[in-house]
């Protein structure tokens, strides 16, 4: 028991996934009850409204900010011991978010009847566009916060927000459904993750000293160059992909049925719930040390550490999810739910290659390999939508879990060609 303390005290990302572990915890616990509250309150068809506007978010989120969050941890990790170069990077991405989210927030408020047609369809809610416009800046703020802790690896810190930002999420979720029905659903989805902004700058106040003081005088073209690598990788994964999804889910809608629409949903939930332990800590901890890192053996070390300490347990979790899936149906939903059951080989399966290749991905982020990451989120995106819809034709909803699946596997075999020799070739130091 000495050694086992002894050996995740010393490996850091074990004792960031021991740290992490409450926190997923406490976000599953929270999922489960919101999305109970949903099932009840909204039904299936109203899950998938709700779905519709969780994806357009996505897209407002990824505008507002300009795409340059992964560039703020990066620069913020890369420069935290330089004060001058910090105070120049921060300033400057500061200065982009305020006018990103200035320019969307008045794009939302002018133009919510042609938003709510797109995304709603003709269901009245045209008023959710206008409320979000002005919350959108305290958003973009707290994106802008919460890049900064990450990069100075602040990870109790950070992992602390994420607990109180599930909370905040029961609580406002739980409030507005029992009160407002599917209103309160879509008023909860866009209110929460303003609210985190008191959370993340009480923390920057207590670390304050390791902060340079903003100013547009240290507002900087070069960084603003530098940032824009990360803009144009966002403008693919973070504004394009989740719009695909909205196209998708109307074209279910349309095709199959607004009730089986809102199964998918379901189904995605469910898969966002688990692979939140995932995507956590490659954001809290791989993004930030292969910022870091400058060699081959060091990106090795890297992604097959994570693979040989975390997948394991991530590949029983799936085992058990995929056996005990009716019960899991029942209980964060309910019977009229069941249909479910059927997307869950394929979008398990599908995740599984998503998180293999999602580890090696993020290689192209934290060394702005532009092209390859364009080639890879295009084909990606082109790949789903295609086959989501020629699958759904075919097989019903069944086709839109299939779609991903094989997505995800074709993704997987570009990402691994992309870096066979970083992978697997000889390591030239290593040559006799």
């Amino acid at each position: 028991m000495k050694k086992l303390r002894a050996y995740i005290g010393n490996n850091i990302l074990l004792k960031i996934t021991s740290f992490n572990s409450f926190a997923i915890l406490i976000n599953v616990l929270v999922g489960v009850l919101t999305s109970k509250a949903l099932a009840e309150f909204v039904g299936p068809k109203g899950m998938a409204s709700v779905g519709n506007l969780k994806d357009f978010l996505k897209t407002i989120y990824a505008l507002a900010t300009f795409g340059i969050y992964s560039g703020i941890v990066k620069y913020t990790s890369e420069y935290k011991n330089k004060p001058n170069q910090l105070q120049r990077v921060l300033s400057t991405a500061l200065f982009i978010i305020l006018v990103a989210t200035i320019l969307v927030s008045i794009g939302l408020f002018v133009g919510a009847s042609y938003w709510n047609n797109l995304i709603f369809e003709g269901k009245e809610f045209g008023y959710i566009f206008r409320v979000l416009a002005v919350v959108l800046p305290l958003y973009a703020l707290n994106m802008f916060c919460l890049g900064i802790i990450n990069g100075l690896e602040k990870y109790k810190q950070f992992i602390a927000i994420n607990i109180a930002g599930y909370l905040v999420n029961l609580l406002v979720t739980v409030a507005l459904v029992w009160q407002y029905q599917l209103d309160g659903a879509l008023l909860s989805l866009i209110i929460i993750p303003s609210i985190l902004l008191i959370f993340s700058l009480i923390i920057l106040y207590r670390e304050r000293g390791a902060l340079p003081k903003f100013h547009s005088r240290h507002f900087s073209k070069r960084y603003v160059k530098k940032f824009m690598s990360y803009t144009l990788m966002a403008a693919v994964s973070a504004v394009i992909f989740p719009m695909v999804y909205v196209f998708v889910r109307n074209h279910i809608i349309e095709t199959i049925g607004e009730t089986e629409a809102g199964y998918w949903e379901a189904m995605l939930r469910i898969s966002n719930q688990y692979l939140i332990f995932v995507t956590s800590l490659l954001s809290l901890y791989v993004l930030p040390k292969l910022a870091e890192n400058h060699s081959i053996q060091g990106f090795r070390d890297i992604v097959f550490g994570f693979y040989k300490t975390i997948l394991p347990f991530f590949i029983l979790g799936l085992l058990g999810i995929y056996f005990l899936r009716v019960p899991i149906i029942k209980i964060i939903y309910n019977e009229e739910f069941l249909a479910t059951e059927g997307l869950f080989f394929w979008q398990l399966l599908g995740d599984f290659f998503k998180v293999i290749s999602l580890v090696i991905a993020y290689q192209l982020y934290a060394k702005k390999m532009l092209g390859h990451y364009l080639l890879v989120e295009i084909s990606s995106i082109l790949l789903f939508y295609g086959l989501s819809i020629y699958l759904t034709n075919a097989k019903g909803i069944e086709g839109v879990v299939m779609a991903h699946c094989i997505r995800s596997f074709i993704a997987l075999l570009l990402i691994v060609t992309i870096f066979r020799k970083s992978l697997f070739g000889i390591i030239e130091s290593e040559k006799q």
